[in-house]
């Protein structure tokens, strides 16, 4: 920007060209045009509407609902990343804008002789943490049916366009933290350029063998890329926001395993096994969501178990979570406290 001095007066104002004129405290300024935005995607402009319908249903809440989600936030350790509880307007956005959760608990039934099926499992997550050199990551799972390992899943993608060397994925044991420790029971080495750059994506680790993991023992998933440059990374897919899984958690090492540390978040990962007459199928499932309104399950044309009036600010009480009974080709709808409806297919 420039000040202009034009003893004729202010001949020129507006845009021409790349730069634009204007008059300021009486004085006439030169300054660089500002590109053209491009245009909104579809996805931007339908957030930007549910932000502002979320703003809306905010602005209309009674003083006393107000008072009674500030009171909700720390009672029951409704926090930010601070650790301080959120305030009744933060909260009210995040029970609008908060996605709702179907979380499916597979159980164990009759099958086919060396049938492969997923053991352990976790779909969650809201971001992904990168690995490389000495810093390895692991996620611990305690198998609740003796199997044989025969491969695992982690949601991987690496950080550049180019080869970020060799990524070892292997089982290991734990000690009595939970943290990884000894020789690997097994492992497998993975050529970095067979991962996407697309963040989150579903990446196989199959086993030349099948060594068997025993129920109730934990174990941990661990990766490392000791070769990968610094200024690199492989990101695995991670919740850090509300992580559930109940058999282990994420564990870090920032000197190649020589010590651990537990995290309350957990990887996405699934585990796969082969077991001798016995394969997972749906059993159960989870709505999860800060303020449920309605929970229906259908199966076919008929209408399974229903829910309503699960949440009401008025009469001040909200639920969280709903648990049902499910097979696969149930469907699954649930409505949020603000209005939110999804549906969810059980596979």
């Amino acid at each position: 920007m420039v000040k202009i001095t034009n003893p004729l007066g202010d001949v020129k104002i507006g845009r021409q060209g790349e730069v634009v004129y204007q008059r300021k405290y009486g004085e006439q300024i030169r300054r660089q045009a500002s590109p053209k935005r491009a245009m909104a995607s579809q996805a931007q402009i339908t957030h930007r509407n549910l932000y502002r319908d979320a703003l809306t249903w905010r602005s209309n809440l009674s003083l006393a609902n107000r008072r009674y989600l500030e009171g909700y936030c720390m009672a029951n350790g409704v926090f930010d990343s601070y650790r301080i509880p959120l305030t009744w307007s933060r909260f009210a956005l995040k029970l609008y804008l908060q996605a709702i959760k179907f979380v499916v608990i597979d159980k164990a039934v009759a099958g086919e002789e060396g049938t492969e099926g997923r053991f352990e499992w976790y779909d969650d997550w809201n971001s992904h943490v990168g690995y490389r050199s000495s810093h390895w990551g692991a996620q611990s799972f305690t198998p609740s049916l003796t199997h044989q390992l025969s491969k695992v899943r982690l949601k991987c993608s690496r950080s550049h366009d180019d080869d970020l060397r060799d990524v070892v994925v292997s089982i290991k044991a734990t000690d009595g933290s939970g943290h990884p420790f000894g020789e690997d029971i097994v492992s497998k080495t993975e050529d970095s350029l067979n991962f996407g750059l697309v963040a989150n994506t579903w990446h196989d680790f199959p086993f030349d063998t099948n060594p068997t993991l025993s129920s109730g023992i934990k174990y941990a998933i661990v990766l490392r890329a000791p070769s990968c440059p610094i200024s690199k990374y492989i990101n695995v897919g991670r919740d850090t926001t509300s992580p559930a899984y109940v058999g282990g958690c994420m564990i870090d090492s920032t000197n190649s395993g020589g010590t651990w540390t537990n995290l309350a978040q957990d990887w996405s990962f699934e585990e796969y096994g082969l077991s001798p007459g016995i394969e997972a199928i749906p059993g159960l499932i989870h709505v999860r969501h800060p303020a449920l309104l309605t929970v229906v399950q259908k199966r076919g044309v008929l209408t399974g178990q229903a829910y309503e009036d699960l949440s009401s600010l008025d009469e001040e009480y909200l639920t969280g979570q709903v648990g049902l009974d499910v097979i696969a080709g149930d469907i699954i709808e649930a409505t949020t406290l603000p209005g939110i409806k999804d549906t969810f297919l059980v596979m």
